[in-house]
Protein backbone atom coordinates (compact mmCIF):
# COMPACT_ATOMS: atom_id res chain seq x y z
CA UNK A 1 0.00 0.00 0.00
CA UNK A 2 1.71 3.18 -1.01
CA UNK A 3 2.17 6.68 0.83
CA UNK A 4 0.57 10.00 -0.03
CA UNK A 5 1.85 11.58 -2.63
CA UNK A 6 1.68 15.64 -0.93
CA UNK A 7 4.82 16.54 -3.35
CA UNK A 8 2.97 19.29 -5.20
CA UNK A 9 1.32 21.15 -2.17
CA UNK A 10 4.77 23.57 -1.51
CA UNK A 11 6.30 24.34 -4.64
CA UNK A 12 10.11 24.42 -4.94
CA UNK A 13 12.72 26.75 -6.37
CA UNK A 14 16.18 27.81 -6.58
CA UNK A 15 17.69 27.37 -2.88
CA UNK A 16 19.47 30.61 -3.83
CA UNK A 17 16.97 32.92 -5.98
CA UNK A 18 17.61 36.15 -4.23
CA UNK A 19 20.48 35.71 -0.81
CA UNK A 20 19.73 37.78 2.02
CA UNK A 21 19.98 37.70 5.47
CA UNK A 22 16.50 39.18 6.69
CA UNK A 23 15.98 39.63 9.98
CA UNK A 24 13.85 36.64 11.11
CA UNK A 25 12.41 39.03 14.46
CA UNK A 26 10.33 40.74 12.06
CA UNK A 27 8.49 37.61 10.68
CA UNK A 28 5.19 35.53 11.88
CA UNK A 29 5.91 33.55 14.51
CA UNK A 30 2.72 31.04 14.11
CA UNK A 31 0.56 30.45 11.23
CA UNK A 32 -2.72 29.29 10.69
CA UNK A 33 -5.39 27.34 9.20
CA UNK A 34 -6.34 30.43 7.12
CA UNK A 35 -2.83 31.00 6.13
CA UNK A 36 -2.65 27.86 4.17
CA UNK A 37 -5.77 28.08 2.05
CA UNK A 38 -4.83 28.21 -1.81
CA UNK A 39 -4.98 32.40 -2.23
CA UNK A 40 -3.61 33.63 1.02
CA UNK A 41 -0.04 35.64 0.78
CA UNK A 42 1.99 33.30 3.03
CA UNK A 43 0.93 30.13 1.62
CA UNK A 44 1.81 31.50 -2.05
CA UNK A 45 5.27 32.20 -0.94
CA UNK A 46 5.56 28.87 1.11
CA UNK A 47 9.27 27.04 -0.68
CA UNK A 48 10.48 23.77 -0.40
CA UNK A 49 14.38 23.78 -1.11
CA UNK A 50 14.99 22.60 -4.73
CA UNK A 51 17.22 19.95 -2.76
CA UNK A 52 14.62 18.75 -0.62
CA UNK A 53 12.81 15.25 -0.82
CA UNK A 54 9.88 14.46 -2.16
CA UNK A 55 7.09 14.86 0.79
CA UNK A 56 5.52 11.09 -0.03
CA UNK A 57 6.80 9.95 3.37
CA UNK A 58 3.37 9.23 5.56
CA UNK A 59 0.77 6.89 5.45
CA UNK A 60 -3.49 8.08 5.25
CA UNK A 61 -3.30 7.13 8.99
CA UNK A 62 -0.17 9.21 10.05
CA UNK A 63 -2.03 12.11 7.91
CA UNK A 64 -5.47 11.67 9.47
CA UNK A 65 -3.72 11.01 13.28
CA UNK A 66 -1.77 14.53 12.73
CA UNK A 67 -4.56 16.58 11.45
CA UNK A 68 -6.50 15.29 14.58
CA UNK A 69 -4.38 15.80 16.51
CA UNK A 70 -4.26 19.78 15.32
CA UNK A 71 -8.06 20.18 15.52
CA UNK A 72 -7.84 18.85 19.32
CA UNK A 73 -5.22 21.62 20.00
CA UNK A 74 -2.24 18.79 20.77
CA UNK A 75 1.36 19.96 20.72
CA UNK A 76 2.95 20.00 17.53
CA UNK A 77 6.60 20.64 16.81
CA UNK A 78 7.66 23.75 15.53
CA UNK A 79 7.97 24.49 11.83
CA UNK A 80 11.77 25.62 10.54
CA UNK A 81 11.70 28.44 8.24
CA UNK A 82 14.14 30.24 5.97
CA UNK A 83 13.17 33.69 4.48
CA UNK A 84 15.13 34.64 0.97
CA UNK A 85 13.83 37.65 -0.61
CA UNK A 86 9.44 36.82 -1.27
CA UNK A 87 9.61 33.22 -0.54
CA UNK A 88 9.98 31.44 2.65
CA UNK A 89 11.57 28.30 2.36
CA UNK A 90 11.07 24.97 4.77
CA UNK A 91 14.28 23.66 6.21
CA UNK A 92 11.80 21.23 8.19
CA UNK A 93 8.31 20.03 8.66
CA UNK A 94 7.33 20.08 4.86
CA UNK A 95 4.85 16.54 5.69
CA UNK A 96 3.63 19.22 8.73
CA UNK A 97 2.65 21.41 6.31
CA UNK A 98 1.99 19.28 3.57
CA UNK A 99 -0.72 17.27 5.81
CA UNK A 100 -2.36 20.30 7.07
CA UNK A 101 -2.50 22.01 3.81
CA UNK A 102 -3.76 18.77 2.04
CA UNK A 103 -6.58 19.05 4.20
CA UNK A 104 -7.45 22.52 3.88
CA UNK A 105 -7.46 22.56 0.00
CA UNK A 106 -9.20 18.86 -0.51
CA UNK A 107 -5.39 17.72 -2.35
CA UNK A 108 -4.24 14.65 -1.10
CA UNK A 109 -2.22 14.21 -4.37
CA UNK A 110 -5.13 14.52 -7.25
CA UNK A 111 -6.86 17.91 -6.38
CA UNK A 112 -6.47 21.19 -8.62
CA UNK A 113 -3.14 22.03 -7.04
CA UNK A 114 -1.60 18.35 -7.91
CA UNK A 115 -3.49 18.07 -11.10
CA UNK A 116 -1.36 21.41 -12.50
CA UNK A 117 2.04 20.54 -10.82
CA UNK A 118 1.91 17.33 -12.67
CA UNK A 119 0.10 18.46 -15.80
CA UNK A 120 -3.20 16.16 -15.27
CA UNK A 121 -0.50 12.93 -15.61
CA UNK A 122 -1.86 11.45 -12.01
CA UNK A 123 -1.02 7.66 -11.78
CA UNK A 124 -3.66 5.25 -10.64
CA UNK A 125 -1.14 4.79 -7.49
CA UNK A 126 -1.50 8.16 -6.34
CA UNK A 127 -5.18 8.36 -7.16
CA UNK A 128 -6.03 5.58 -4.62
CA UNK A 129 -3.90 6.85 -1.91
CA UNK A 130 -5.61 10.31 -2.12
CA UNK A 131 -9.02 8.37 -2.58
CA UNK A 132 -8.29 6.24 0.37
CA UNK A 133 -7.10 9.40 2.68
CA UNK A 134 -9.74 11.38 1.80
CA UNK A 135 -12.56 8.49 3.12
CA UNK A 136 -10.61 8.41 6.34
CA UNK A 137 -10.25 11.54 6.60
CA UNK A 138 -13.94 11.74 6.40
CA UNK A 139 -14.48 8.99 8.82
CA UNK A 140 -12.35 10.52 11.13
CA UNK A 141 -11.88 14.07 11.60
CA UNK A 142 -14.25 15.20 8.65
CA UNK A 143 -13.30 17.50 5.69
CA UNK A 144 -12.05 21.33 6.28
CA UNK A 145 -14.94 22.82 4.26
CA UNK A 146 -17.39 20.80 6.88
CA UNK A 147 -15.95 22.76 9.51
CA UNK A 148 -16.38 26.25 7.04
CA UNK A 149 -19.98 24.98 6.65
CA UNK A 150 -20.38 24.75 10.29
CA UNK A 151 -19.57 28.65 10.50
CA UNK A 152 -22.04 29.88 8.22
CA UNK A 153 -25.03 27.35 9.61
CA UNK A 154 -23.92 28.26 13.33
CA UNK A 155 -26.88 28.27 14.47
CA UNK A 156 -28.80 25.50 13.14
CA UNK A 157 -25.54 22.64 12.58
CA UNK A 158 -24.12 20.72 14.52
CA UNK A 159 -22.89 22.51 17.52
CA UNK A 160 -20.05 20.13 18.52
CA UNK A 161 -18.70 20.80 14.56
CA UNK A 162 -19.36 24.32 15.68
CA UNK A 163 -17.11 24.69 19.00
CA UNK A 164 -13.97 22.42 17.25
CA UNK A 165 -14.53 24.89 14.06
CA UNK A 166 -14.29 28.13 16.14
CA UNK A 167 -11.08 26.75 18.00
CA UNK A 168 -9.30 26.59 14.91
CA UNK A 169 -9.07 30.78 14.24
CA UNK A 170 -7.40 30.42 17.22
CA UNK A 171 -4.78 26.90 16.59
CA UNK A 172 -1.79 27.80 14.65
CA UNK A 173 1.70 25.76 14.42
CA UNK A 174 4.81 27.39 15.85
CA UNK A 175 7.06 28.80 13.60
CA UNK A 176 10.77 29.14 14.28
CA UNK A 177 13.43 30.95 11.60
CA UNK A 178 16.97 30.31 10.11
CA UNK A 179 18.89 33.11 10.50
CA UNK A 180 21.75 34.06 7.85
CA UNK A 181 22.55 33.13 4.02
CA UNK A 182 21.60 30.48 1.65
CA UNK A 183 24.62 27.93 2.81
CA UNK A 184 24.25 28.59 6.42
CA UNK A 185 20.08 27.16 5.61
CA UNK A 186 21.20 24.38 3.05
CA UNK A 187 23.39 23.34 6.25
CA UNK A 188 20.79 23.51 8.54
CA UNK A 189 18.50 21.47 6.51
CA UNK A 190 21.07 18.61 6.29
CA UNK A 191 21.56 18.71 9.85
CA UNK A 192 18.25 19.03 11.08
CA UNK A 193 16.90 16.46 8.67
CA UNK A 194 20.26 13.63 9.79
CA UNK A 195 18.82 13.83 13.27
CA UNK A 196 15.00 13.47 12.70
CA UNK A 197 13.75 11.76 9.80
CA UNK A 198 17.57 10.36 8.98
CA UNK A 199 18.65 10.99 5.03
CA UNK A 200 20.42 7.88 3.83
CA UNK A 201 23.64 8.12 1.72
CA UNK A 202 22.11 7.63 -1.44
CA UNK A 203 19.47 10.63 -0.50
CA UNK A 204 22.44 13.05 0.12
CA UNK A 205 24.18 12.16 -2.49
CA UNK A 206 21.05 12.74 -4.39
CA UNK A 207 20.21 16.05 -2.63
CA UNK A 208 23.85 17.71 -2.87
CA UNK A 209 24.29 16.60 -6.61
CA UNK A 210 21.03 18.23 -7.49
CA UNK A 211 22.37 20.33 -10.24
CA UNK A 212 24.69 17.27 -12.29
CA UNK A 213 23.47 15.20 -14.66
CA UNK A 214 22.99 11.98 -12.84
CA UNK A 215 20.78 13.64 -10.34
CA UNK A 216 18.72 15.65 -12.98
CA UNK A 217 18.41 12.44 -15.17
CA UNK A 218 16.96 10.98 -11.46
CA UNK A 219 14.64 13.13 -10.76
CA UNK A 220 13.14 13.55 -14.21
CA UNK A 221 12.68 9.60 -14.39
CA UNK A 222 11.38 9.13 -10.46
CA UNK A 223 8.52 11.45 -11.70
CA UNK A 224 7.90 10.51 -15.55
CA UNK A 225 9.59 13.81 -16.38
CA UNK A 226 6.54 15.92 -14.69
CA UNK A 227 6.52 17.75 -11.53
CA UNK A 228 9.56 20.44 -10.34
CA UNK A 229 11.79 21.05 -13.36
CA UNK A 230 15.15 20.52 -12.05
CA UNK A 231 16.14 21.12 -15.50
CA UNK A 232 14.56 24.28 -15.95
CA UNK A 233 17.64 26.49 -16.50
CA UNK A 234 18.11 24.61 -20.18
CA UNK A 235 17.01 25.55 -23.31
CA UNK A 236 13.27 24.84 -24.12
CA UNK A 237 14.07 22.05 -26.86
CA UNK A 238 16.75 20.50 -24.07
CA UNK A 239 13.86 20.13 -21.68
CA UNK A 240 11.55 18.97 -23.81
CA UNK A 241 14.04 16.22 -24.90
CA UNK A 242 14.52 15.38 -21.22
CA UNK A 243 11.52 15.27 -20.52
CA UNK A 244 10.47 12.89 -23.62
CA UNK A 245 13.43 10.39 -22.80
CA UNK A 246 12.58 10.35 -18.96
CA UNK A 247 8.61 9.07 -19.91
CA UNK A 248 10.04 6.11 -21.72
CA UNK A 249 12.27 5.34 -19.69
CA UNK A 250 9.69 5.47 -16.60
CA UNK A 251 7.15 3.22 -18.71
CA UNK A 252 9.77 0.76 -19.46
CA UNK A 253 10.55 0.18 -15.77
CA UNK A 254 7.30 0.79 -13.82
CA UNK A 255 4.64 -0.47 -17.06
CA UNK A 256 2.41 -2.53 -16.98
CA UNK A 257 1.20 -1.16 -13.56
CA UNK A 258 0.19 -3.61 -11.08
CA UNK A 259 -0.35 -4.05 -7.22
CA UNK A 260 -0.89 -6.61 -4.43
CA UNK A 261 -0.37 -10.47 -4.64
CA UNK A 262 0.75 -11.58 -8.32
CA UNK A 263 -1.93 -12.54 -10.56
CA UNK A 264 -0.65 -12.26 -13.40
CA UNK A 265 2.70 -12.79 -15.40
CA UNK A 266 3.31 -8.94 -17.15
CA UNK A 267 4.58 -7.34 -14.14
CA UNK A 268 7.26 -4.39 -14.83
CA UNK A 269 10.35 -4.21 -14.49
CA UNK A 270 10.10 -2.89 -11.25
CA UNK A 271 6.99 -2.87 -9.18
CA UNK A 272 6.99 -0.23 -6.37
CA UNK A 273 6.48 2.95 -7.64
CA UNK A 274 7.39 5.89 -5.52
CA UNK A 275 9.22 4.36 -2.04
CA UNK A 276 12.38 5.62 -1.25
CA UNK A 277 13.88 2.16 -2.31
CA UNK A 278 12.79 2.56 -5.84
CA UNK A 279 14.03 5.88 -5.78
CA UNK A 280 17.33 5.05 -4.54
CA UNK A 281 17.39 2.45 -7.08
CA UNK A 282 16.45 5.04 -9.90
CA UNK A 283 19.23 6.85 -8.57
CA UNK A 284 21.79 3.64 -8.85
CA UNK A 285 20.66 2.49 -12.26
CA UNK A 286 21.49 6.11 -13.70
CA UNK A 287 25.00 6.24 -11.97
CA UNK A 288 25.25 2.27 -12.95
CA UNK A 289 24.57 3.01 -16.99
CA UNK A 290 26.70 5.77 -16.80
CA UNK A 291 29.67 4.08 -15.09
CA UNK A 292 29.81 6.83 -12.61
CA UNK A 293 31.74 5.87 -9.63
CA UNK A 294 34.00 7.12 -6.67
CA UNK A 295 33.17 10.55 -5.53
CA UNK A 296 30.56 11.78 -7.73
CA UNK A 297 30.65 15.10 -5.74
CA UNK A 298 33.91 16.62 -8.12
CA UNK A 299 31.52 16.01 -11.28
CA UNK A 300 30.92 19.39 -12.93
CA UNK A 301 27.78 20.57 -12.46
CA UNK A 302 25.57 19.92 -16.26
CA UNK A 303 25.18 23.49 -17.45
CA UNK A 304 23.22 23.32 -20.80
CA UNK A 305 21.28 19.91 -20.24
CA UNK A 306 24.31 17.83 -22.51
CA UNK A 307 25.28 15.47 -20.10
CA UNK A 308 22.01 15.05 -18.90
CA UNK A 309 20.71 13.69 -21.86
CA UNK A 310 23.57 11.86 -22.37
CA UNK A 311 22.69 9.67 -18.90
CA UNK A 312 18.86 9.33 -19.87
CA UNK A 313 19.67 7.85 -23.42
CA UNK A 314 22.01 5.48 -21.64
CA UNK A 315 19.96 3.86 -19.42
CA UNK A 316 17.30 3.51 -22.28
CA UNK A 317 19.83 1.82 -24.32
CA UNK A 318 19.85 -1.16 -21.51
CA UNK A 319 16.07 -0.72 -20.64
CA UNK A 320 15.39 -1.41 -24.19
CA UNK A 321 17.66 -4.72 -24.30
CA UNK A 322 16.66 -5.70 -21.23
CA UNK A 323 12.66 -5.68 -22.05
CA UNK A 324 11.03 -3.73 -24.74
CA UNK A 325 9.77 -4.26 -28.06
CA UNK A 326 13.03 -3.02 -29.60
CA UNK A 327 14.87 -5.01 -31.99
CA UNK A 328 17.89 -5.33 -29.40
CA UNK A 329 15.42 -6.10 -26.83
CA UNK A 330 16.72 -9.89 -25.09
CA UNK A 331 13.53 -9.96 -23.72
CA UNK A 332 14.19 -10.98 -20.08
CA UNK A 333 11.21 -11.62 -18.09
CA UNK A 334 10.98 -9.41 -15.15
CA UNK A 335 9.42 -12.39 -13.16
CA UNK A 336 12.20 -14.78 -14.31
CA UNK A 337 15.39 -12.30 -13.94
CA UNK A 338 14.18 -9.89 -11.02
CA UNK A 339 11.62 -11.13 -8.83
CA UNK A 340 12.03 -13.53 -5.56
CA UNK A 341 10.00 -16.56 -5.85
CA UNK A 342 6.96 -14.93 -4.12
CA UNK A 343 7.01 -11.89 -7.00
CA UNK A 344 8.86 -9.38 -4.86
CA UNK A 345 11.54 -7.26 -6.78
CA UNK A 346 15.05 -7.52 -6.24
CA UNK A 347 16.70 -4.30 -7.35
CA UNK A 348 20.16 -5.51 -7.34
CA UNK A 349 19.43 -8.06 -9.28
CA UNK A 350 18.56 -5.57 -11.81
CA UNK A 351 21.69 -3.20 -11.20
CA UNK A 352 23.69 -6.74 -12.21
CA UNK A 353 22.60 -7.43 -15.38
CA UNK A 354 24.37 -4.04 -16.59
CA UNK A 355 27.42 -5.98 -15.93
CA UNK A 356 26.61 -9.12 -17.53
CA UNK A 357 25.02 -7.68 -20.63
CA UNK A 358 28.20 -5.93 -21.17
CA UNK A 359 30.19 -9.10 -20.80
CA UNK A 360 27.90 -11.55 -22.73
CA UNK A 361 26.94 -8.41 -25.99
CA UNK A 362 30.74 -7.93 -26.26
CA UNK A 363 30.06 -10.16 -29.59
CA UNK A 364 27.68 -12.01 -31.69
CA UNK A 365 29.18 -15.06 -30.75
CA UNK A 366 29.04 -14.36 -26.69
CA UNK A 367 25.15 -13.86 -27.26
CA UNK A 368 24.79 -16.62 -29.41
CA UNK A 369 26.13 -18.66 -26.53
CA UNK A 370 23.97 -17.04 -24.41
CA UNK A 371 21.26 -17.98 -26.46
CA UNK A 372 21.73 -21.58 -26.73
CA UNK A 373 21.18 -22.04 -23.21
CA UNK A 374 18.96 -19.60 -22.04
CA UNK A 375 16.12 -22.14 -21.88
CA UNK A 376 18.23 -24.07 -19.19
CA UNK A 377 19.45 -21.27 -17.66
CA UNK A 378 15.95 -19.61 -16.75
CA UNK A 379 14.31 -22.59 -15.59
CA UNK A 380 17.94 -22.75 -12.96
CA UNK A 381 17.44 -19.02 -12.15
CA UNK A 382 13.60 -20.37 -10.59
CA UNK A 383 14.57 -23.20 -9.21
CA UNK A 384 17.06 -21.48 -7.59
CA UNK A 385 16.07 -18.02 -6.89
CA UNK A 386 16.64 -17.93 -3.16
CA UNK A 387 20.45 -18.13 -4.40
CA UNK A 388 19.87 -14.31 -5.72
CA UNK A 389 18.02 -13.47 -2.85
CA UNK A 390 20.15 -14.64 -0.54
CA UNK A 391 23.04 -12.68 -1.51
CA UNK A 392 20.62 -9.92 -2.05
CA UNK A 393 19.65 -10.67 2.12
CA UNK A 394 23.56 -10.70 2.40
CA UNK A 395 25.00 -8.39 1.27
CA UNK A 396 22.14 -5.48 1.06
CA UNK A 397 20.16 -3.66 -1.82
CA UNK A 398 21.17 -1.86 -5.08
CA UNK A 399 24.90 -1.27 -5.66
CA UNK A 400 26.16 -3.09 -2.10
CA UNK A 401 24.99 -6.96 -3.39
CA UNK A 402 25.05 -6.29 -7.31
CA UNK A 403 28.67 -7.21 -7.99
CA UNK A 404 28.20 -10.18 -6.26
CA UNK A 405 24.85 -11.11 -8.09
CA UNK A 406 26.23 -10.36 -11.19
CA UNK A 407 29.21 -12.62 -10.74
CA UNK A 408 26.92 -15.74 -9.72
CA UNK A 409 24.84 -15.50 -12.61
CA UNK A 410 28.39 -14.89 -14.70
CA UNK A 411 29.52 -18.52 -13.21
CA UNK A 412 26.53 -19.96 -14.02
CA UNK A 413 26.54 -19.19 -17.51
CA UNK A 414 29.66 -20.19 -17.97
CA UNK A 415 29.89 -23.60 -16.57
CA UNK A 416 26.88 -24.05 -18.46
CA UNK A 417 28.22 -23.37 -21.47
CA UNK A 418 30.89 -25.62 -20.39
CA UNK A 419 27.84 -28.39 -20.59
CA UNK A 420 28.43 -28.98 -16.65
CA UNK A 421 25.69 -30.50 -14.60
CA UNK A 422 22.95 -28.45 -12.61
CA UNK A 423 24.28 -30.32 -9.55
CA UNK A 424 27.86 -29.47 -10.43
CA UNK A 425 26.85 -25.52 -10.97
CA UNK A 426 25.27 -25.56 -7.80
CA UNK A 427 28.18 -27.10 -5.46
CA UNK A 428 30.66 -24.51 -7.39
CA UNK A 429 28.14 -21.53 -6.65
CA UNK A 430 27.73 -22.77 -2.98
CA UNK A 431 31.54 -22.76 -2.58
CA UNK A 432 32.02 -19.25 -3.67
CA UNK A 433 29.08 -17.93 -1.20
CA UNK A 434 28.94 -20.71 2.19
CA UNK A 435 25.84 -19.22 3.58
CA UNK A 436 23.78 -20.36 0.43
CA UNK A 437 21.56 -23.15 1.95
CA UNK A 438 21.13 -25.92 -1.18
CA UNK A 439 17.41 -26.10 -1.27
CA UNK A 440 14.60 -23.20 0.20
CA UNK A 441 11.89 -25.09 2.17
CA UNK A 442 10.69 -22.92 4.72
CA UNK A 443 8.32 -24.32 7.47
CA UNK A 444 5.30 -22.08 7.37
CA UNK A 445 2.97 -22.16 10.91
CA UNK A 446 -0.03 -20.75 9.78
CA UNK A 447 -3.02 -22.22 7.87
CA UNK A 448 -4.00 -19.47 5.84
CA UNK A 449 -2.35 -18.05 2.61
CA UNK A 450 -0.58 -14.81 3.15
CA UNK A 451 -0.03 -12.10 -0.10
CA UNK A 452 3.31 -13.59 -0.58
CA UNK A 453 2.40 -17.13 -0.34
CA UNK A 454 -0.35 -16.05 -2.97
CA UNK A 455 2.14 -15.08 -4.90
CA UNK A 456 3.75 -17.62 -5.22
CA UNK A 457 1.32 -20.46 -5.88
CA UNK A 458 0.40 -18.13 -8.94
CA UNK A 459 3.81 -17.74 -10.18
CA UNK A 460 4.55 -21.62 -9.48
CA UNK A 461 1.27 -22.69 -11.81
CA UNK A 462 0.96 -20.04 -14.85
CA UNK A 463 4.77 -19.20 -15.39
CA UNK A 464 6.07 -22.57 -16.76
CA UNK A 465 2.91 -22.45 -19.04
CA UNK A 466 3.46 -19.58 -20.63
CA UNK A 467 4.76 -18.81 -24.10
CA UNK A 468 8.49 -19.14 -24.65
CA UNK A 469 10.66 -18.01 -27.72
CA UNK A 470 10.58 -19.86 -31.26
CA UNK A 471 14.43 -19.42 -31.16
CA UNK A 472 15.77 -19.43 -27.57
CA UNK A 473 13.27 -21.17 -25.94
CA UNK A 474 13.73 -18.80 -23.15
CA UNK A 475 9.96 -16.95 -21.62
CA UNK A 476 7.98 -14.71 -23.56
CA UNK A 477 7.01 -11.62 -21.54
CA UNK A 478 3.90 -9.12 -22.75
CA UNK A 479 6.84 -6.16 -23.54
CA UNK A 480 8.96 -8.11 -25.45
CA UNK A 481 6.87 -10.08 -28.27
CA UNK A 482 7.91 -10.28 -32.05
CA UNK A 483 6.28 -12.26 -34.18
CA UNK A 484 8.10 -14.25 -36.90
CA UNK A 485 7.48 -15.88 -39.92
CA UNK A 486 8.76 -19.55 -39.85
CA UNK A 487 9.47 -19.65 -43.43
CA UNK A 488 11.14 -16.59 -44.51
CA UNK A 489 8.70 -13.84 -46.87
CA UNK A 490 11.81 -13.78 -49.16
CA UNK A 491 11.32 -17.97 -49.79
CA UNK A 492 7.62 -17.58 -50.49
CA UNK A 493 6.35 -17.35 -46.73
CA UNK A 494 2.88 -16.78 -46.20
CA UNK A 495 1.30 -14.22 -43.36
CA UNK A 496 -0.76 -17.27 -42.83
CA UNK A 497 -1.20 -18.42 -38.91
CA UNK A 498 0.03 -21.60 -39.42
CA UNK A 499 3.42 -19.77 -40.77
CA UNK A 500 3.97 -17.57 -37.58
CA UNK A 501 5.66 -18.01 -34.17
CA UNK A 502 6.58 -16.47 -31.28
CA UNK A 503 10.46 -14.75 -30.68
CA UNK A 504 12.30 -12.47 -28.75
CA UNK A 505 12.78 -8.88 -30.89
CA UNK A 506 16.81 -9.83 -31.10
CA UNK A 507 16.09 -13.24 -31.75
CA UNK A 508 14.02 -12.69 -34.69
CA UNK A 509 16.05 -9.40 -36.09
CA UNK A 510 19.49 -9.95 -34.68
CA UNK A 511 20.52 -13.89 -33.58
CA UNK A 512 18.07 -15.40 -36.62
CA UNK A 513 19.47 -13.26 -39.30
Amino acid sequence: MSNVNLDALIPREDFEVIDNTSNASSFNQNVGVKDLERGEFFYAGLRKPDFQRETSDWSDEQICEFIKSFIEGDLIPAVILWNSGPYNFVIDGAHRLGALIAWINDDYGDGTISQKFYNNEIDEEQKEAAKRTREKIQKTVKSYSEYKKAILNHIDGDQDMLRKALSLGRTSIQLQWVTGGSKKAEESFFKINQKASKINDTEIELLRSRRKSFAIASRAIIRAGNGHQYWSKFSPEKMEEIENLAKEIHELIFHPKVSGPVKTLDLPLIKKHNSPQTNSFIFDLVKKCNRLTGDTYKIEDDSDGEETIRNLKSVIKFLRLVNSSHASSLGLHPLVYFYNKRGNQIYSAVLAWIDVIAEINKSKQSINSFLHIRNRFELFLLKYKHFIAGINAKYGSGLKSNKHISSMILLTIKLMQRNESDDSIVEQIISSYSFLPRNDDVEIASSRFSGDVKSQIYIQDALPKTSTCAHCHGFIHSNSISFDHIQRVRDGGKGAPSNGSLMHPFCNTGAKS
